[in-house]
């Protein structure tokens, strides 16, 4: 699938290939270098989530700007455990990743856009993500705690959200959420190891980095 983006002329939108993968790794390495932490770990991130069998490469959508990758969203699948032993299937989107110099410019909303439709059209329920408030807020994210949906320590913050893809979608879904192993245990030793295939960059300790 290839298809321009409305209002965006000079953009287009097709699924990843596996062709892509060291460029969107090396795009996702740009994207949040220093911005969290010194460093990142996001490329990491994505390479554990192409070995999952959570992630989704059918939601895996790139956006093209000429010849090149600008941004890139992830999906993996997610679940919410109830204490009476049910589950439901949800979403998780992330790394979401746009070139530095694209920032700013729609492409991420756009990706964030595009793929939730995608999602709704094969018949999701529901996308539970961790990400600001004051930018998702946009898209109908809102605390997943308005949802009865919690954190697997019980606890909620408003940096963990849920969108219900249609009406009712998250009625009686109550309980905790669960998301792929791949974003558990990631050692920064793994880390620096794998970044050692990368161009060499500085690590630097910056003001609003939360790591």
């Amino acid at each position: 699938m290839r298809e321009v983006l409305p209002h965006m002329e000079n953009l287009m939108m097709r699924l990843e290939t596996p062709a892509d993968y060291a460029a969107v790794e090396h795009l996702t390495r740009e994207a949040f270098w220093n911005v969290y932490r010194p460093g990142c770990v996001e490329h990491y991130l994505l390479h554990r989530l192409r070995d999952s069998a959570g992630y989704l490469s059918q939601l895996h959508m790139l956006a093209i700007a000429g010849d090149d990758i600008v941004g890139s969203i992830v999906y993996s699948r997610s679940r919410v455990e109830g204490q009476d032993g049910r589950a439901w299937d949800t979403l998780t989107f992330g790394p979401l990743s746009v070139v530095p110099t694209r920032q700013r410019q729609g492409i991420g909303s756009a990706l964030v856009r595009h793929t939730l439709a995608m999602a709704y059209e094969a018949g999701e329920r529901a996308v539970l993500i961790f990400g600001s408030p004051d930018y998702y807020g946009r898209f109908g994210f809102v605390p997943a705690s308005r949802h009865g949906i919690t954190l697997p320590d019980g606890s909620s913050m408003d940096a963990f959200m849920a969108l219900p893809l249609y009406p009712g979608a998250l009625d009686g879904v109550l309980g905790v959420f669960r998301e792929d192993a791949a974003f558990g245990g990631i050692r920064d030793e793994a880390v620096d190891a794998y970044d050692e295939a990368f161009p060499p960059k500085v690590k630097m300790k910056l003001p609003g980095q939360i790591f």
